[in-house]
Formats: structure tokens, sequence, C-alpha cells
């Protein structure tokens, strides 16, 4: 059940992404992302969701989550968006996440209810993994920018 939850959202990504920048565009908690480019927005929300099962079972904090979120931070602080529009971005996607599986509604029974709790377990862990390395390579640019 786990990885069939996994599999409806990478089968959904397209639809997804899509709902997703509508949604990231129009929050103005979120405002600084009305700077990029639509289809690169459009690209990397894609990516998480297309590859959401591998961020999730295959990837440990040892993986690409360090390197790829702590890359994130440090463009983003590049671009000039607020560290808290980037944190907001990240709740975002996993609140959408989560929301297009209650939509779904397909935990019926005890099992699947076990399924959809590991599910948000391992959701929230990867979401606060890329928090905090996004968090952090936000500073480091921060301090990089600061010390020079």
């Amino acid at each position: 059940m786990l990885v069939k939850l996994i599999e409806m959202i990478e089968k959904n990504a397209e639809i997804m992404a899509g709902e997703l920048k509508a949604k990231l565009l129009s929050d103005p908690a979120c405002s600084s992302h009305q700077t990029l480019d639509d289809r690169v927005l459009y690209e990397n929300i894609f990516e998480v969701y297309s590859r959401l099962g591998y961020w999730l079972l295959r990837d440990t904090e040892k993986g690409e989550v360090p390197t790829h979120y702590s890359a994130l931070g440090a463009q983003r602080f590049e671009e000039g968006f607020p560290l808290h529009q980037v944190v907001q971005a990240l709740v975002s996607t996993k609140r959408h996440i989560w929301d297009t599986v209650l939509e779904k509604g397909i935990m019926v029974t005890a099992k699947e209810l076990d399924s959809v709790v590991d599910f948000i377990t391992y959701l929230n862990r990867f979401f606060d993994m890329a928090i905090y390395y996004s968090t952090l390579g936000y500073y480091r640019a921060l301090n990089l920018k600061t010390a020079s």
C-alpha cells in the first residue's frame, strides 16, 4: 500500500506539478516564486513528485537530499528569496501531496490506514530534511556573502 501511494503521486506528477505551480504563484507567502521562469518552477516541482519513491525510500541523509536541498537554499538566497518563502514552498509541496492522498480516498481498511501512517512518516522525514538542508544552504550562502 505504501508503494501504491507513492506510485499514485508519481503517476500524477504532471498534473500535480501544474496544480502546485498555480498555488505557489498565487500565494502571497510565496511571492518570490513569481520571479522564476514558469518552466523552471514547474520542473522543480515535477522533480519532487516524479521521484518521490526515490526521495522517500531509497535516499537517506547521506544521499542526494543534503546536496540537492543545500544547493537549492543557496540558489534561492542568490536569487533574493526570503528564507520564509523558501520554507513555505516546501511546506506547500508537502501539504499538496497529503491533500492529494486524502482526495483520492484510497484508504479503506485498517491495513491501508497503517500504510498511510508509514507514508506520512516518510513524507514528514523527507520534508524535514529538505527544509533543514535548504535553510543550511541558504545560511551558508548568506555567511559567504557577509564574509566577503
